[in-house]
C-alpha cells in the first residue's frame, strides 16, 4: 500500500480560501506575474535602434522584457508570427511597433 503523504497545500486540505491558495491562483491567472504596462521588446546585437529603445525605457523606469535574437534564437518563431521583419518590434499594451520610434512608443504605452 501507497504511503499517504501530508501536504499543507489548501487545495488537498479542502481549505480553499487561504491567502496562499489565492495567491497562486492569481499567478496562474498571471495577474501578479505581469504588469499590464510590462514592454516586450525584440532585439539583436549590434543594433543602435534596439539600444536608443532600450536606454529610453531605463531612463524612463519603464520595465521591459527583451528578447535578443541573437542569444535567444528561440526567439525567433514568436518574432516571425507576430509579423516581425526588422528590429526592434516592440510590443506594447497588445499593439506591434515595428521600429523604434518615441512618440508612437509614448502614445502606446500611455494609453
Amino acid at each position: 500500500m501507497a504511503k499517504q503523504r501530508r501536504t499543507n497545500n489548501a487545495k488537498f486540505n479542502g481549505n480553499s480560501n487561504t491567502k496562499s491558495s489565492q495567491a497562486r491562483a492569481k499567478h496562474k491567472q498571471g495577474t501578479s506575474s505581469k504588469s499590464k504596462n510590462t514592454v516586450e521588446i525584440y532585439t539583436a546585437l549590434g543594433c543602435p535602434h534596439c539600444q536608443y529603445a532600450k536606454m529610453y525605457m531605463q531612463m524612463n523606469k519603464i520595465k521591459f522584457i527583451e528578447y535578443n535574437l541573437d542569444r535567444q534564437p528561440g526567439d525567433e518563431k514568436k518574432f516571425l508570427a507576430m509579423g516581425g521583419k526588422k528590429i526592434p518590434l516592440i510590443l506594447v499594451k497588445g499593439k506591434i511597433l515595428r521600429s523604434w520610434n518615441q512618440s508612437a512608443f509614448e502614445k502606446a504605452y500611455k494609453s
